[in-house]
């Protein structure tokens, strides 16, 4: 007999805000307002529906979890180099964990590494830098 344990609604919340820092923290390093709102239109790293059981144990959640979170580590480098194999292999395996579970990231890691952009502008998917009104 196995027991495994459900995933928690706080592993499904955390899974939640890594999509929503990516959204807003790293994906405005690379691409521009427009190209951004295309991919929620493209449904970019959207999880399955809330009424589906797509989330069935906590191990998932974890490799969910975890492959976000190595993702947004790499992407968040200053410069990503172009041609680092173990940095490319890492990249490539935690896509596939994400698509693995039906969670859409249509990204090659060539993207990234020659798109960073450092005059990163304001728009409505990067963060404030403080909350005050001017």
């Amino acid at each position: 007999m196995r027991v495994v344990f459900a995933a928690s609604l706080e592993q499904k919340k955390m899974i939640s805000d890594l999509i929503d820092h990516l959204y807003h923290s790293v994906f405005p390093l690379y691409f521009e307002e427009g190209e951004i709102k295309d991919f929620i239109r493209w449904e970019v790293l959207k999880t399955p529906e809330e009424e589906e059981e797509w989330l069935e144990t906590a191990s998932n959640a974890f490799h969910i979890i975890a492959s976000l979170q190595v993702l947004i580590s790499l992407l968040e480098l200053d410069s990503l180099p172009v041609n680092h194999p173990e940095y490319q292999r890492i990249f490539t395996q935690n896509k596939w964990i994400l698509e693995r579970y039906h969670i859409s990231f249509p990204f090659t890691y060539c993207q990234f590494s020659s798109l960073h952009r450092h005059d990163m502008a304001f728009g409505m998917f990067s963060k404030a830098a403080n909350e005050y009104l001017i």
